[in-house]
């Protein structure tokens, strides 16, 4: 009789923590406990369309016991993202790996904390030149650099050479390290290695612990291990143990009067608010860690993910690369690079770069978001805790919207006499709201100067005998890259 009363007071429990509540919008609740977790035999953006099909732009998908809400439309995203109580992140493991267990830095961050990191950071590096001349000259010089490094790969099938990535990491780098590398240099080569497995480990298998935070205590070594909880600790602990080099490093070379960087800048923010000379706590230097990880990952792999999305459509689409090489021979003379404000002579390459923002959807999920209490939404209530996301690749292609939503067409982005047509609803490859992207003008320019170089020298092809594909990894989950594709450099003359 005390067994069955235990076992009925444990379904009771259960029951009463995993019933769905009434005003959640519709969508699929699950088991007790478990939910219904993503299958892995589809990736998760057909997952969610099939339940956009049946419910409608406001979706719940209860994972585990944390109820996720999908938001699909465009203006409803616009409007949910600009209001406080949805600026937070949920307490992910894979979040809060970068800090030893605390939401730290510019990404995944809350509060005040996060609102004064973002805002000195973006003031800092205002100061240092974004959006300023001085740094389009300094994306120029790398451009240059790029396209004398692609001369040593020309007339052969190969990978793009590491160099992309080497070039977009020492624009921002050089901002916050004051530090650039050779385009062969074996440790940017590291560094670009680190990030890239970063983004392969969190694709996979990891985000059980996001859903089961309780696994991170209970699971067996060789669960952790299957699962990927080694191999993410290990990598993010070597990222940052390379940022934390080069604050040392900044530490001990410091001028108060002839600041450098943004890391040096960071120091003298400290040493200003601190009047009783207290050395930087822990949790300062943890913070200053992640801050400067998370510029540096978000600045290098997703402007250099673009340019290999960029080349990879324009290997496919030959006719497209035709045109812009026109375009850019008859206004820009081969040895002279464009200053952003000047994209206005190149409307094709323009609506060419934002087509490709759009046909990729680099990030076709937002980084997730976080209610803060009981909050209404478009006539549901979610509780405190609910998880909300964008989903940008729906907005990106939504036939109310797009002509021809499925196919790469730069038409898109044109208007009926061959200027560029800017637009804004349905088109958000740089997020939107209080947790939108702090790099976008940077990437803008970064990707616009990089493209000019390259095809104002070269001509890019697929081997002979070769396929190249535009098919996404179906495993995306944070960053859509390209599939590894061979192409042959041709200089032009």
């Amino acid at each position: 009789m005390l067994t069955v009363l235990i076992l009925f007071v444990i379904f009771l429990v259960l029951y009463l923590a995993c019933r769905r509540p009434a005003t959640l919008p519709p969508g699929v609740w699950g088991l007790p406990v478990v939910g219904k977790l993503p299958t892995t035999s589809v990736d998760l953006c057909t997952q969610v369309d099939q339940l956009r099909n049946k419910y409608g732009d406001i979706i719940m998908w209860r994972m585990g016991c944390q109820i996720n809400v999908f938001l699909c439309d465009y203006n409803i995203i616009k409007k949910v993202f600009a209001r406080p109580e949805f600026s937070y992140r949920p307490d992910y493991f894979t979040y809060s790996i970068w800090g030893e267990g605390q939401m730290l830095g510019i990404i995944f961050g809350n509060g005040e904390a996060w609102k004064n990191s973002r805002r000195f950071a973006l003031r800092q590096l205002r100061d240092l030149g974004m959006g300023k001349t001085r740094l389009e000259e300094a994306i120029q010089y790398e451009a240059t650099c790029l396209v004398h490094n692609f001369r040593q790969h020309t007339g052969k099938a190969q990978p793009l050479p590491m160099s992309v990535g080497v070039a977009v990491l020492n624009i921002i780098w050089k901002m916050v390290a004051d530090t650039r590398y050779e385009m062969d240099d074996p440790k940017g080569h590291k560094f670009i290695r680190l990030v890239q497995d970063v983004c392969q480990s969190l694709q996979g298998p990891i985000f059980i612990f996001n859903l089961f935070p309780v696994l991170l205590h209970l699971a067996p070594p060789f669960i952790k291990k299957k699962l990927g909880y080694y191999t993410l600790k290990k990598i993010t602990s070597e990222i940052i143990e390379f940022v934390s080099e080069f604050i040392e490093d900044h530490k001990a070379t410091l001028n108060p009067s002839q600041p450098r960087d943004l890391i040096d800048h960071l120091l003298l923010e400290h040493n200003n608010n601190n009047t009783q000379h207290i050395p930087i706590s822990y949790d300062e230097e943890m913070n200053m860690r992640v801050v400067v990880s998370d510029l540096f990952f978000a600045g290098a792999e997703t402007t250099t993910a673009m340019v290999h999305w960029s080349l990879c459509y324009l290997i496919k689409y030959p006719i497209v690369q035709h045109n812009i090489q026109k375009e850019i021979d008859a206004s820009f003379p081969k040895g002279t690079l464009p200053y952003y404000s000047e994209r206005n002579k190149l409307p094709y390459l323009e609506a060419t770069i934002h087509e490709i923002h759009r046909i990729v959807s680099l990030t076709p999920m937002s980084v997730a978001h976080s209610v803060t209490q009981d909050t209404q939404l478009e006539g549901y209530t979610l509780p405190k805790g609910t998880v909300v996301l964008a989903y940008t690749e729906s907005c990106h292609r939504n036939p109310q919207l797009w002509e021809r939503p499925h196919q790469f067409y730069p038409e898109h982005f044109l208007n009926t006499d061959g200027s560029f047509k800017s637009r804004t609803e349905g088109f958000m490859p740089f997020g939107t709201g209080r947790r939108s992207c702090a790099g976008e003008s940077l990437a803008k320019v970064e990707l616009f100067v990089l493209l000019v170089a390259l095809l104002q020298n070269f001509t890019f092809t697929k081997p002979p005998g070769e396929s190249i594909t535009t098919e996404k990894d179906p495993n995306v989950i944070i960053i859509n890259t390209a599939k590894p594709f061979n192409v042959i450099i041709t200089e032009r003359q």
